[in-house]
C-alpha cells in the first residue's frame, strides 16, 4: 500500500475529523475492542476491528487472527423467517443492535431485498430442522440454564431471574452485552433450539461458540427466550416453508454478486468475488457518507481512529503474545477468564457463575489464563479447547467449544508464555505417593479427588491427571505460592517461600518433593496413601435379593439416568430424557457416594465392565416421550414411553448371560415399532413375539 495515495490522505483526514456515525449502540459492536481498546488509538484495536468487521474479507491482508465470516446462508431460509431476513438485510443495525453486518441496501428498493431472499432460498434444504425432542418445554428450567450455563457471560441477564446472591445492580455491569435480535420475529422454537444446541453448524467462525447442552436443554432455553407459555412443544408455531420464485431468485443472484456478499459468506462459485486492494480506492468505508454502492458501517469516532491507525502501520510484524491476546479478545474469552490482570466476569456477572460454594470463587469462576501456555501441556490445552478435557465438574458454567477458530491458539499461548523454567530433579514415585496422602504426607487428598475416588473433604479438581495437564516447572511455582496465580484461593502452600513444611520426606528438599508428586501422578501406580484400596465400596451398591433402582448423572446416559442393578450381575442405565435404554454392563454395579454426598455431582461411570451401548433414537422410531416406569412384585422395572401418543411398555430384566427385553403396545393404534439394539451383542428374537409384542435376548 502506498501511504502517499490520494484515498489514504483523504481517509486519514476523515479519521481525525469524523464524528460518530450513530448514537447509542448504532455502531458495530466488537466486544474485545469495546472493553480493551475503545479509549485509545493504538493499532491493536484497529487490527481487531479490521478483522472482526470483515474488512480483511474484502480487502485482504493477514491480521494474524482467526477469520471472521458471516453465517452459513444455504439453509438460512429454513431457520429464520423470510420477513425477518428482509427487514434485517434492508437495515441491519436497526434489527440487531451492534451487528457487524454493514448497510448495503441504503438506496435499493424493497423489491431488491426481496429478490435476495428468494435467491438465498434456492441455495440449500427447503425443510426447516426439527429437534428430536420437541414434545415438552420447561421454560422455568430454560430460564435457569440461560443464566447459569454461560450464556450471560456475553449476553445480558434478564430481570426475571435472580441468582442466589441476589440480582446485581445495573451499575455493576462494566462492559456491554452482545445484543440479541428480536428472537420472536426471527425464529420459531425448533429453529432457535437448533442454533442454541450447535451454533457452529451455521456460524463456524466460532464467535458464537457451542456450549455442551442436551437437546432438551436447548429446547427449554429457546422456549424461555421466545417467551412461550405452556409446555406443549407440539403446539407452538412451525416455520413456514419458503418457496423461491425463479425470476426473483435470478435477479437476487445478480444483486448478491454486485454487493460482494461472497466476500464474507460462503456462497456458490457463480457469485464469487475477488479481493479489492486498498490501493484501488479513491474513497472508502471509513467515510461518514461512503460513495454509492459501498458498504455503510455506522462507525464510532473511536473505531474510525483505531482503524486508521492500524491501516497506516498494518505491515508491521505481529508478535505471538499480541496475536494471542487479540485472538482471545476476538473470541471474547475475557468474558469468563482473566489473563494478566485483564478480563474476567465483571462485578455483576460474577453472581451468575455458580458451582461448589465450599471451594470459594475457585469453585464457581473459570480459571485464569495467565501463563496458560506455560501451565498446560500443549496436547491437553488443545483437547480442552476441543471440549474433550474437563477437570472441574463442579463449575456450572460450561467451557464452550470454538471449532477451528482456536486451532492456532495452543501454539500461540505456548510461544507467548514460554520462559526459561527451573528444571526439577528426578522424582521418587513412592515419596510422591506418601506426600499426596494423609499418612505422613501433606494430605492433598483431603481436598482433591483422585481419579474416580472422592476426596476426604471438599471435592476440588482431580489430581490424577496433573502429569498429563501441567508443565512441571509451572507446578513447582504454583505449589510454592498458589495465591500468586489465583488470589483468594483456598489452596495453601506447603512450601512457603520455597521451603518445605514436611522435612520427614526426602530431607525436606522442595524440588525433589514436588518432582516426586509429579512422578507418582505420571506413573499411574496405585493410589496416594490414605485412600483405602476399597474406599469406594463403602457406598457401593450391590444388588443381592432384588434389583436396585436409582437416579443419577451417568456418562452416556445423561442427567436423567435411571440405573437398574440386577442380582444376576448384568445392569442397565435407562435414559429418561430420550426414553430409551442407554448402556448395559456386567460385574459390579455402582458407587453412590458422589450421587448422595457431592453437591455438584459429576457424571459417574459404571463400576463394572463389558459395557454395551444403544444408539440414539432414529427419526424413524417416531416422536418419543418418557412416561415413567413401574416395578413388579420382584422389583423388575417396566419403562413406559409413548411413540406418537401410543404408550409402549418396555420391560428389561437380567439373564445369566445378558438381558431379556419385552416391548408391548396397542397394535391397533401403532402397527409397527422400530426398535434399536445395543452394538456388540448377539440379538435373538425370544419366544412370544407377536403383533403388539416384541421380545429379544441380548447376550455378550
Amino acid at each position: 500500500m502506498s501511504r502517499a495515495s490520494p484515498w489514504w490522505r483523504w481517509a486519514l483526514l476523515a479519521a481525525v475529523t469524523a464524528a460518530a456515525a450513530a448514537s447509542g449502540r448504532g455502531e458495530p459492536m466488537v466486544v474485545g475492542f469495546d472493553r480493551f481498546h475503545a479509549q485509545g488509538t493504538a493499532i491493536d484495536g484497529g487490527r481487531l476491528l479490521y478483522n472482526e468487521l470483515g474488512c480483511a474479507n474484502c480487502h485482504g491482508g493477514d491480521t494474524g487472527l482467526p477469520a471472521r465470516r458471516g453465517p452459513e446462508l444455504a439453509t438460512v431460509t429454513t431457520r429464520a423467517t423470510a420477513e425477518w431476513l428482509q427487514a434485517f438485510i434492508a437495515d441491519p443495525s436497526r434489527h440487531r443492535a451492534g451487528t457487524s453486518m454493514p448497510h448495503l441496501f441504503a438506496a435499493r428498493e424493497a423489491a431488491d431485498v426481496d429478490a435476495v431472499v428468494h435467491y438465498l432460498g434456492t441455495l440449500g434444504s427447503k425443510t426447516p430442522p426439527r429437534p428430536k425432542v420437541l414434545r415438552h418445554i420447561n421454560t422455568d428450567l430454560g430460564r435457569e440454564l440461560f443464566h447459569t450455563k454461560g450464556c450471560v457471560a456475553c449476553h445480558a441477564p434478564r430481570a426475571d431471574y435472580a441468582p442466589p446472591e441476589g440480582r446485581p445492580a445495573a451499575t455493576e455491569f462494566t462492559h456491554a452485552s452482545v445484543a440479541l435480535p428480536e428472537l420472536k420475529e426471527k425464529y420459531v422454537l425448533a429453529t432457535l433450539a437448533e442454533v442454541i444446541r450447535d451454533p457452529l453448524k451455521t456460524r463456524p467462525d466460532g464467535r458464537m461458540p457451542r456450549i455442551e447442552l442436551e437437546e432438551q436443554d436447548a429446547v427449554d432455553i429457546a422456549g424461555y427466550l421466545l417467551g412461550l407459555s405452556g409446555s406443549d412443544g407440539e403446539a407452538v408455531p412451525k416455520l413456514r416453508p419458503f418457496l423461491s420464485n425463479a425470476a426473483k431468485a435470478e435477479r437476487g443472484r445478480a444483486i448478491v454478486k454486485t454487493f460482494r456478499c461472497a466476500a464474507c459468506h460462503d456462497l456458490p462459485a457463480a457469485v464469487a468475488v475477488t479481493t479489492i486492494p486498498l490501493q484501488a480506492f479513491t474513497g472508502g468505508c471509513l467515510g461518514e457518507t461512503p460513495a454509492a454502492g459501498l458498504p455503510r458501517y455506522p462507525l464510532s469516532a473511536a473505531q474510525r481512529r483505531a482503524l486508521a491507525a492500524y491501516l497506516e502501520r498494518r505491515d508491521e510484524p505481529l508478535a505471538a503474545a499480541l496475536r494471542a491476546s487479540l485472538t482471545l479478545a476476538a473470541l471474547n474469552c475475557a468474558a469468563c477468564h482473566e489473563r494478566d490482570g485483564r478480563g474476567g466476569p465483571d462485578g455483576a456477572r460474577r453472581a451468575y457463575f455458580l458451582g461448589d460454594h465450599n471451594l470459594g470463587d475457585t469453585g464457581r469462576l473459570p480459571p485464569p489464563l495467565t501463563g496458560a501456555g506455560r501451565k498446560l501441556q500443549p496436547d491437553w490445552l488443545a483437547q480442552t479447547l476441543k471440549g474433550s478435557a474437563r477437570v472441574r465438574p463442579y463449575l456450572q458454567t460450561r467451557m464452550p467449544v470454538y471449532g477451528n477458530a482456536v486451532a492456532a491458539l495452543p501454539a500461540l499461548l505456548h510461544e507467548s508464555d514460554a520462559r526459561s523454567e527451573r528444571a526439577l530433579p528426578p522424582g521418587d514415585i513412592e515419596a510422591g505417593r506418601k506426600l499426596l496422602g494423609t499418612q505422613g504426607g501433606v494430605s492433598c487428598i483431603t481436598c482433591h479427588r483422585w481419579s474416580d475416588r472422592a476426596s476426604l473433604g471438599i471435592q476440588a479438581l482431580d489430581l490424577s491427571t496433573m502429569a498429563k495437564r501441567l508443565e512441571p516447572g509451572w507446578l513447582r511455582e504454583y505449589l510454592v505460592n498458589p495465591a500468586a496465580y489465583r488470589p483468594g484461593t483456598l489452596m495453601p502452600s506447603f512450601w512457603p517461600e520455597g521451603k518445605a513444611s514436611n522435612h520427614a520426606i526426602l530431607g525436606g528438599d522442595t524440588d525433589r518433593q514436588i518432582a516426586s508428586i509429579f512422578a507418582f501422578a505420571r506413573s499411574g501406580r496405585g493410589l496416594p496413601e490414605g485412600i483405602p484400596e476399597a474406599a469406594s465400596r463403602e457406598f457401593e451398591l450391590t444388588p443381592r435379593d432384588r434389583p436396585i433402582v436409582m437416579r443419577t448423572f451417568l456418562q452416556q446416559a445423561g442427567t436423567h439416568a435411571i440405573l437398574v442393578g440386577f442380582p444376576a450381575g448384568v445392569h442397565l442405565a435407562y435414559d429418561g430424557r430420550e426414553a430409551r435404554p442407554a448402556i448395559a454392563w456386567k460385574g459390579r454395579f455402582f458407587d453412590a457416594y458422589s450421587t448422595w454426598f457431592v453437591r455438584a455431582a459429576p457424571f459417574e461411570k459404571p463400576l463394572g465392565d463389558a459395557i454395551v451401548s444403544w444408539p440414539a433414537p432414529a427419526a424413524a422410531e417416531g416422536t418419543r416421550r418418557f412416561e415413567g416406569y413401574r416395578l413388579d412384585a420382584a422389583g423388575v422395572p417396566t419403562f413406559l414411553f409413548s411413540v406418537d401418543g401410543v404408550v409402549v411398555e418396555d420391560r428389561i430384566e437380567a439373564t445369566a448371560t445378558g438381558l431379556r427385553r419385552t416391548l408391548r403396545w396397542n397394535v391397533e393404534a401403532l402397527r409397527s415399532l422400530p426398535v434399536s439394539h445395543p452394538s456388540g451383542v448377539t440379538v435373538s428374537e425370544a419366544a412370544g413375539s407377536e403383533a403388539g409384542k416384541l421380545s429379544y435376548l441380548y447376550t455378550w
